[in-house]
């Protein structure tokens, strides 16, 4: 009986520690997400993008790819809703890199398009993509925000810059040089 209790007692003890040590494959255990994401810029329609803060000038098409990537602990795929705004602009096209059009939210009261996105997260998740082409209205610097549900930390939030400018602002420049 004693050698029972004690192979019992071992047998236990080897099923807790590997519980504890697979607990995050677990299905009990809390998703936890990690996200990556960022803005890129073309001046040339959409043929090449780069990073960093540009100027257009108003009334010029901006066309912005916004690629972001949600992955979590779980190897089931879950979905975490993915939000941008952009303030002071007219929308013109809000495109999936597949064709799927997206559709803007204006909200006119504070002069805004947004745009939602679902992101597929998983442990292996992929990376999305689209395209937006946006006009903007007024001079100014305007800052976009994607912003990622609940699930995800607001540290992965991200911000972007862009300065608009009058068109002959540019003329006027290159004329005096």
């Amino acid at each position: 009986m004693k050698k029972s209790s004690r192979v019992l007692a071992m047998l236990l003890a080897v099923v807790f520690v590997s519980l504890s040590l697979s607990a995050c494959s677990m299905p009990w255990t809390k998703t936890t997400y990690t996200a990556a994401s960022g803005f890129y810029y073309s001046s040339d329609k959409g043929h090449t993008y780069g990073d960093g803060t540009k100027e257009y000038a108003v009334g010029e098409t901006v066309y912005m790819k916004v690629r972001f990537k949600v992955t979590s602990n779980k190897s089931e795929t879950s979905q975490v809703k993915v939000t941008l705004t952009i303030p002071n602009v007219q929308d013109v096209d809000a495109k999936y890199m597949d064709g799927q059009v997206i559709t803007p939210n204006f909200d006119a009261v504070k002069n805004e398009t947004t745009y939602e996105f679902t992101a597929n997260a998983s442990k292996d998740a992929n990376e999305q993509e689209c395209v937006i082409q946006f006009i903007p209205n007024a001079v100014g610097s305007i800052t976009m925000t994607l912003v990622y549900d609940d699930n995800v930390d607001p540290s992965y939030d991200i911000q972007g810059t862009l300065e608009f400018v009058e068109e002959n602002e540019n003329t006027e420049t290159d004329a005096s040089e």
